[in-house]
């Protein structure tokens, strides 16, 4: 059977609301939401301004996971590997992150980008920075407008080697030892992947925009996209396990749109048997 994704759109009556009140408990200023120690922004993205008079839209809706929930496994993580990693007694964190499913089917992490025809994409002046900190990267995934330079920290008391996998940006392989820090520009549109050689468990991913528009799920699945002008828009979503659907949406005259709820699937398990010809 070919893995598969569905879309649709609910009019579910006050829905909306409920949204907007789980992003700002569970996304205050755009943090981290996969680890609640790190004060490090997550989405790096600024809207365009709207010209006068326009006004100024917002779209809201979950990414549902569909189908049966598999068991989540734990990091594979040996004493010797996580040496120096923490404090003496203490352990690595071992959950993975790389699907993160709600009570109620909400897949966390997802990234949703809506783009803005002839809206520029800008570079902010902050530094973007991920952390390398007890052995995990923080934070897992992080949205960064093209162009941008990323600072990969090392704050743990051993080196990390920072090893990214792009198809379009040039790949970064880098050792940094502890407490230094290197630097990377991602000037291509994509979803890149890091690594660390030393510990294998360790991963993250940099989604590169090319649009001012965007945002990752929370713990129940839910997203808001704001400073929308009135239009017809496409969604397209990105989980680095579940990977990609899409749909589409409108926003009206008054700046409000329908929720939209997208069901994602777990990807089909490949067949290591030959076809006889």
């Amino acid at each position: 059977m070919k893995a598969f994704c569905t879309f649709g759109i609910l009019a579910l009556a006050g829905i909306a609301t409920a949204y907007g009140t789980q992003q700002d408990e569970a996304k205050d200023s755009c943090c981290s939401t996969t680890a609640a120690s790190s004060p490090i922004p997550f989405n790096y993205l600024q809207p365009a301004p709207l010209p006068a008079g326009v006004v100024a839209g917002k779209v809201t809706g979950r990414i549902v996971f569909d189908g049966e929930v598999p068991k989540a496994e734990p990091l594979k993580i040996t004493d010797a590997q996580a040496k120096g990693c923490t404090d003496e007694g203490a352990k690595v964190n071992a959950e993975s992150r790389k699907l993160i499913v709600g009570a109620d089917k909400g897949v966390q992490n997802v990234v949703v980008t809506i783009e803005v025809k002839d809206a520029k994409v800008k570079v902010g002046e902050e530094t973007i920075k991920v952390d390398q900190t007890q052995c995990r990267f923080e934070p897992h995934i992080m949205i960064i407008p093209v162009g941008s330079t990323v600072e990969y920290v090392n704050s743990d008391k051993v080196s990390h080697n920072v090893h990214t996998f792009g198809t379009k940006n040039k790949a970064f392989n880098n050792t940094i030892p502890a407490g230094a820090s290197q630097k990377q520009k991602l000037d291509k549109a994509e979803a890149v992947q890091i690594k660390c050689d030393i510990h294998p468990w360790m991963g993250a991913y940099l989604f590169v925009a090319d649009t001012n528009h965007a945002d990752m799920t929370d713990a129940k699945g839910a997203f808001e996209i704001a400073g929308l002008p009135p239009g017809e828009y496409a969604i397209k979503v990105w989980h680095e396990s579940l990977g990609k659907a899409k749909a589409t949406v409108t926003v009206k005259a008054d700046g409000t749109a329908e929720p939209v709820e997208i069901k994602m699937a777990a990807k089909a398990k490949k067949s290591g048997r030959r076809r006889r010809k």
